[in-house]
């Protein structure tokens, strides 16, 4: 099947994903920290942690919050988008055509960068389109469900159209990964704004009229200061 027909396949499932939430708010990260940390709490985060990997959609969006902002305060979390299984999905994705090694291998790269990033949608969507070729349904409502548990999270933080309600993400990766979920296409110019912990990024021409979008990775500043500087 070609990759064309696969990704319209995933559009056309994908499209009810998208509404934005009504109660979009920022994520108060020194809560959420105290929460997941109380194992008493139904924010305890190994427990959203295993719940996610089940693709749980009995998960409401303060747990799917909880799950994804949370992320920053465990060993595991590095903004760093520096793997090489980056490139090497990347250049599968570019064929034509796809055979069964290809989509072996699609797999294998996708799991090795979830395994990095739990909330890596690129690796997501890459599995989603080999279980839509594979008729692999109940893979496919499994990975979906973990794919749209992260867009809530992101989506439910705000609406990306000022400094002052930006999307808030943990990775700048997430940035790009999820202007393609709201139907838009990077314009080809980011920019750390001033007087703000926000990154924008240029969109290019849409139906919505849209010219920039707006992001807080707080989290990403607060790891450099920590750790030094280093590629995000």
């Amino acid at each position: 099947m070609k990759k064309l027909t696969i990704i319209t396949v995933l559009a056309v499932c994908s499209a009810t994903l998208f509404a934005q939430y009504d109660g979009a708010t920022a994520p108060d990260y020194k809560l959420i920290e105290r929460n997941i940390n109380n194992r008493s709490s139904n924010f305890n985060y190994s427990g959203l942690m295993e719940r996610y990997e089940l693709g749980d959609s009995t998960m409401t969006v303060d747990e799917q919050r909880h799950l994804y902002f949370g992320y920053v305060f465990q060993p595991a979390y590095n903004p760093a988008d520096t793997s090489q299984y980056n490139a090497r999905m990347a250049t599968v994705l570019n064929k034509q055509h796809f055979s069964d090694r290809d989509y072996d291998e699609l797999l294998q790269f996708a799991d090795a960068l979830l395994a990095e990033d739990p909330f890596n949608m690129r690796a997501l969507n890459a599995k989603l389109l080999v279980y839509a070729q594979k008729n692999n349904v109940d893979a496919y409502k499994k990975t979906a469900r973990k794919r749209n548990i992260v867009q809530r999270a992101i989506i439910s933080s705000g609406d990306g159209m000022s400094k002052s309600t930006p999307y808030y993400v943990i990775k700048v990766s997430h940035e790009y990964d999820l202007l393609g979920f709201l139907g838009f296409k990077f314009g080809g110019q980011d920019k750390i704004e001033k007087n703000c912990n926000c990154n924008s990024l240029t969109l290019a021409p849409n139906r919505f009229g849209v010219d920039k979008m707006y992001f807080n990775i707080s989290p990403t500043f607060d790891y450099v200061k920590r750790k030094g500087s280093g590629k995000i």
